[in-house]
């Protein structure tokens, strides 16, 4: 198969891999890729992807630590930069040793320098991988920064004595003096490699801004090539790739940043790509795994020479092994700093830091670097040594899965902000206060109601991402749940002729809006079947129905059709009122008590007339006039707030950003929709009913 089909199939992978993480929110993202990469190698797909170590460290492995480099904390990390050092240094060789004898001493017909050479693969802990478990957690900084700085820096380590084991097994000779003084002229030489590119970079855009060719698309390739560049720069000069990656995305966030029109357009721009492309690489980075671990699997599971559960005792001794050398090792470092009366008070933070020592795709990256013949010669247990690395890899990822959340202090729970609640509060309490006033038309009070029940629905967005991931899955199941009960008795009451299809439409077309914004980020398998499985039946059971709920038309609602309207939406929330009821037993008691309250005051807009003229007025321009009024209210609020010191300069500019996005975002937003509705009154429809007896 082509390279094109290659990229295509991985790309649906991934972008599968995320659908799946989102239904079924409490496995990890990475295990679905590495699950769907092992079902991938079983094809003939997988089969056929040749796996290249030197190009998965420079197209994926550089750009990935860059932009790591680039977002981390870098204070913090130097904080702790002791430890960091002799875990990426001292713990990776004390791995390389520890594994490497303990490898000999259970095959020992494998060469001791091979044996190293497997204990130098697994030395570096992987960064992305940590990154992936600790995103729901609740782990403190301390521990997070010490594991983030130190994937940044030991794949140098892992990778430099990797290549000494190599050369010991290809020429049978070994000096320790050497190894070090390699090793470290290796770190220093990367780190000046990253340096040195970072400071030709900002030469070559300083020559840009001069002749003034400044051109966003421009800026950001030079970005985008850095970490390529310090790769192969470092490598010149026989220096560590990774560590010039790393250094050159430290110095790019570390560099004087200009206020200007162009450097926030080339921010958000770089922002958001970079969003999209390091969410591939990590895609890419499990996925290649998993098509690896079948690759490696098959040829040494089905030889005769090895008894299967003698490997399997092998993986998991070395697996335990790996893990007690690591906390041997922290623990030591506590003893040293704190003292030994006082370690037993930090056993937590040792496990952590211990568990989250997970291996990932640069061990097997590493590990495939083995030559396949030695002086000449098949090196026969070249195919041994990547299935102990892999499945030793696969077994630090589930026992990381596993052991993490139960040492973590639960769910990683969203910061509050208040403030910002209170202020959409007192940007609503500014629109009642013109709503008020008797000189608005129809029209004018329709949208401020609408305008209105935006903020609402802003205060509710921010209570619901403070909620820890478990409150917003059961959230967002009962409003799955709620908008199901809407279209039964919708599809219901069409089928039987109480309402004819424009009502249905518009009813349609408010169910719609409610469930577009539910289903931005599915939590549960619960709320997919609700919204998308019962979707796609209606469409299979009833296809005539859904093409007419989706003709481009312009449609004519009148008083009549909006009472009908009201009659099937009070009956549908009595059976909603009822089933909230029942699932007080299933699900939090005031998630419960929030719907119902919500349910009712939307039933009092429904009785004044409200609910649905606030959704038909969102097609009008008069929407968009009032709702960008509504964020100029903000904005004077927020300079309020900030001039009172009840925000901080810098809460106050990042909420200013976002009114700017969305005032952006409205302006630009069309007002042509699929779909267009507008009222009759009695006496239109009294004037049709005369034409038509007149034409008959």
């Amino acid at each position: 198969m082509g390279l094109i089909e290659i990229i295509i199939v991985i790309a649906i992978a991934i972008t599968l891999s995320n659908i799946i993480a989102k239904i079924l929110p409490n496995i990890p993202i990475f295990m679905i890729q590495i699950l769907l990469g092992i079902l991938l190698g079983f094809t003939e797909l997988g089969r056929s992807i040749t796996f290249e170590p030197e190009v998965f460290l420079v197209m994926i492995i550089a750009p990935l630590l860059f932009r790591e480099g680039e977002t981390a904390d870098i204070p913090s990390i130097l904080r702790h930069f002791k430890i960091i050092l002799l875990l990426a240094f001292g713990g990776v060789i004390l791995t390389i040793v520890g594994l490497g004898f303990a490898l000999k001493g259970l095959i020992p017909t494998i060469p001791i320098a091979a044996c190293l050479a497997f204990g130098a693969s697994l030395g570096p802990t992987d960064a992305v991988a940590v990154g992936s478990l600790a995103k729901r957690l609740n782990i403190p900084n301390s521990v997070m920064h010490v594991l983030e700085g130190e994937g940044l820096i030991n794949d140098a380590t892992g990778v430099t004595a990797f290549q000494f084991a190599l050369a010991a097994l290809l020429t049978g000779q070994f000096s320790l003096v050497d190894a070090s003084g390699t090793l470290l002229f290796s770190s220093i030489a990367g780190a000046l490699a990253g340096f040195a590119v970072v400071f030709i970079k900002r030469q070559i855009t300083n020559l840009i801004e001069r002749i003034s060719a400044q051109d966003i698309s421009a800026y950001f390739m030079i970005e985008l090539i850095l970490p390529f560049a310090a790769y192969f720069v470092a490598e010149l000069f026989h220096a560590s790739g990774i560590i010039a990656a790393v250094v050159t995305g430290v110095l790019e966030a570390a560099g004087f940043r200009k206020i200007t029109l162009f450097d926030a357009q080339l921010s958000n721009i770089t922002e958001s790509t970079w969003g999209t492309i390091s969410f591939t690489l990590n895609g890419l980075v499990f996925i290649f795994l998993g098509i690896e671990l079948t690759q490696v699997f098959s040829p040494v599971w089905t030889n005769r020479s090895y008894s299967n559960l003698h490997l399997v005792t092998i993986v998991l001794l070395l697996t335990a092994l790996l893990f007690v050398l690591r906390f041997l090792f922290v623990t030591v470092y506590y003893v040293c700093t704190k003292g030994f009366k006082n370690t037993h008070r930090h056993i937590r933070e040792r496990l952590l830091l211990t568990f989250g020592g997970v291996k990932g795709t640069v061990s097997i990256a590493t590990i495939f670097i083995l030559p396949a013949t030695i002086n000449g010669l098949e090196f026969r247990d070249r195919s041994l040594l990547l299935f102990i690395t892999a499945s030793v890899t696969f077994f630090t990822l589930i026992i990381g899965t596993f052991v993490l959340p139960l040492l973590s202090d639960g769910e990683k729970v969203p910061e509050l902000e208040p403030k910002l609640m209170g202020i959409f509060r007192e940007v609503i309490d500014n629109l009642e206060s013109d709503l008020n006033q008797n000189e608005l038309s129809e029209k004018e009070q329709f949208a401020l109601q609408a305008v209105i029940a935006n903020y609402q629905d802003r205060i509710q967005e921010a209570f619901n991402n403070a909620m820890p991931e478990s409150s917003q899955q059961e959230f967002q199941e009962i409003q799955a749940l709620i908008i199901s009960v809407e279209q039964d008795g919708l599809d219901e009451s069409f089928r039987n002729r109480t309402i004819n299809i424009n009502a249905y439409r518009l009813y349609s077309r408010f169910i719609s809006n409610v469930e577009s914004s539910v289903a931005k980020q599915l939590l549960s398998f619960l709320s997919f079947w609700l919204i998308f499985v019962r979707r796609l039946i209606r469409i299979i059971l009833h296809p005539k129905l859904a093409w007419q709920r989706r003709q481009k038309r312009e449609e004519i609602v009148s008083n009549i059709d909006i009472n009908a309207l009201k009659s099937i939406f009070e009956r549908n929330s009595q059976i909603i009122l009822d089933s909230l009821d029942n699932l007080r037993d299933v699900y939090d008691e005031e998630l419960i008590d929030f719907f119902i309250a919500t349910r009712e005051n939307l039933m009092l807009q429904v009785e004044g007339g409200g609910l649905f003229g606030t959704f038909l007025i969102q097609q009008d321009p008069i929407y968009s006039k009032e709702l960008i009024r509504g964020y100029y209210l903000e904005r004077k609020v927020i300079d309020e707030f900030e001039g009172a010191g009840e925000i901080s300069t810098f809460s106050a500019n990042e909420y200013r950003h976002r009114v700017n996005l969305l005032e952006s975002y409205a302006m630009k937003k069309t007002t042509e929709s699929s779909v267009h509705f507008r009222f009759r009154n009695k006496k239109q429809i009294a004037k049709e009913k005369a034409d038509n007896l007149e034409d008959h």
